[in-house]
């Protein structure tokens, strides 16, 4: 998969919506029937709100904590609109990986509706179906092998085993209180080698969620190595050096 890549060929589809008129005590039993995370509202075809597991969490506070309840205890309390994410945050299906990525981080969403110019729903996008896409990608490559050009062989970036970055960072250890050009270099190497371990984190936490059918727990070990990863930035190497 390339940034590039429309999310059309990525996105789960059809995906399963509700209508806004519909009574609360539906979404419900859309989420406990299917397994998904993310639920998109329709009016009339159009997409004009999100629900999420978290919104669903807030609809059974309401439920009574002992004896059962019946639908029409939620109906009569609560309607759609009042717990839908509006206005939705959406992509087109011809806007690329990237552009959905950086709304999904803007917004701190996980899920987009996919949705054609007259603003239906084709389709649902989620951060789970990008790192599939991802690994998938990884896994094909290793397995086929690659036969790339001379330009690219040249532009390819420089293959280091771990023994050898283990070493590089070992000499730049040495060398990290060096206040010249080699000082620098060495203090971006280590922040470089740093980053990677925490990346590598959150490769391996994203493949045991994906392949885990998305478990709470790792769902929360993932977004913790996340925001750890965030913690780093290109300023930050900038201010270091």
């Amino acid at each position: 998969m390339r940034p590039s890549d429309p999310v059309n060929r990525f996105m789960t589809e059809p995906a399963v919506s509700i209508d806004l008129g519909s009574p609360a005590a539906e979404v419900l039993r859309l989420f406990s029937v299917h397994a998904f995370h993310h639920l998109p509202v329709v009016d009339r075809g159009k997409v004009v709100g999100m629900l999420s597991s978290a919104d669903v969490l807030k609809l059974e506070a309401f439920l009574p904590k002992r004896g059962g309840t019946s639908p029409d205890f939620l109906n009569q309390r609560l309607r759609i609109d009042q717990l839908m994410r509006q206005p939705p945050i959406t992509v087109a299906g011809t806007q690329s990986v990237e552009q959905a990525t950086t709304l999904m981080t803007k917004h701190g969403i996980h899920a987009l509706p996919v949705i054609d110019s007259n603003d239906k729903v084709l389709g649902i996008i989620t951060t789970t179906d990008i790192i599939s896409a991802v690994l998938h990608t990884n896994q094909r490559s290793s397995a086929q092998g690659t036969s790339t050009t001379e330009a690219e062989r040249e532009a390819a970036p420089l293959e280091v085993s771990p023994a050898q970055m283990r070493e590089a960072a070992r000499l730049a250890t040495a060398a990290a209180d060096l206040s010249d050009d080699s000082g620098k270099m060495a203090r971006a190497l280590l922040h470089a080698e740093s980053r990677l371990r925490v990346l590598e984190n959150v490769l391996v936490s994203a493949d045991r969620y994906v392949h885990a059918g998305q478990d709470q727990n790792l769902h929360r070990l993932l977004v913790k190595a996340i925001a750890k990863a965030k913690e780093g930035s290109a300023g930050t190497l900038r201010h270091r050096l």
